[in-house]
């Protein structure tokens, strides 16, 4: 059923228990709103470019380069966070509009962003984004529905295909959080009704559950290890204590652990890999409303942490 030493020990675990241009097209700093307070901002890398994008006070999106500091507007009126997806060198951003509808729109590595389009459906938070595979033109987009439940969309060659039900009872005001393992297919983490954490993954029905508990949207991330051959799948949740908490769940030392920190909402999360060593970049607003990160590489099973400061 599965195709990876990686997968089946990842099974085995749920069993128990590109370029700096991106976003050169900069707002002047007084004129650039900032993050609405309480909604969690979003994160992807395009090539080597870090990007982290927010919903505005105004409701607008906004595109943050974290090498360069320049802000692009990508307008759009979302209600809750944004989802960043990077496809090849073009960034995609998802949210949730103003009339519920799944909203899309794209950015060119020359900082222009398209009109934003509707997909439909109707949305209750945050959505999130994996790839499907094998081609680069698969990937899937996962909400919760106003049914509670799990909802997903995939692109393919031939475009957009329906909606599909996934089941499940995601607690109100969170979204989904989703992986692609290479070969296996993507994971996608949600929070329960109990405030629980649970897992699903390629060949298995329903929800394992994978413990901590959170009140807002996860993230989640496949790192890779040294031949590019993911190695740990990772979590990130913000915990009922404000602090960030992290389970990696292939690892030596299992379950969730705290990455410290005071957060007013869940977090983002990024891949990146510096010198064959994966690294997680983790987003999220301070107490002040502005957008911090800390750094996890995982050159060993505990990971190495930079802190939590400003972004960028």
């Amino acid at each position: 059923m599965f195709a990876s030493k990686y997968t089946r020990a990842l099974s085995a675990v749920l069993a128990a228990g590109a370029t700096a241009g991106l976003v050169s097209t900069a707002a002047s700093a007084a004129a650039t709103p900032s993050p609405a307070a309480g909604i969690a901002p979003g994160a992807a890398a395009v090539g080597t470019t870090r990007v982290v994008g927010y919903t505005a006070t105004d409701g607008s999106v906004q595109l943050k380069n974290l090498s360069t500091g320049a802000v692009t507007p990508a307008g759009g009126h979302l209600v809750s966070a944004p989802q960043l997806f990077a496809d090849g060198s073009t960034l995609l951003v998802f949210g949730q509009g103003s009339n519920d509808q799944l909203m899309e729109t794209s950015c060119t590595v020359s900082g222009g962003c398209a009109a934003w389009q509707s997909l439909g459906g109707r949305i209750t938070a945050k959505p999130s984004a994996a790839v499907s595979g094998p081609a680069a033109e698969e990937y899937s987009v996962y909400a919760r529905g106003q049914d509670s439940a799990l909802w997903t969309r995939e692109h393919t060659q031939s475009g957009w295909g329906g909606w599909q039900r996934l089941g499940g009872q995601l607690l109100h005001g969170t979204g989904p959080a989703a992986a692609y393992v290479t070969s296996d297919g993507p994971y996608v983490m949600v929070v329960g009704e109990n405030q629980e954490l649970y897992l699903q993954g390629p060949g298995q029905t329903g929800f394992t559950a994978v413990g901590g508990r959170t009140s807002s949207t996860p993230a989640l991330n496949a790192d890779p290890d040294a031949q590019n051959v993911p190695a740990a799948l990772v979590g990130f949740v913000r915990g009922n204590d404000n602090a960030a908490w992290y389970h990696r769940f292939n690892a030596a030392t299992p379950g969730w652990h705290s990455l410290g920190g005071r957060l007013t909402t869940g977090p983002a999360a990024l891949l990146r890999v510096q010198a064959t060593i994966p690294e997680n970049d983790i987003y999220a607003l301070g107490t002040d409303n502005q957008i911090y990160e800390n750094i996890a590489d995982w050159g060993a099973a505990t990971p190495g942490v930079s802190g939590w400061h400003l972004a960028g």
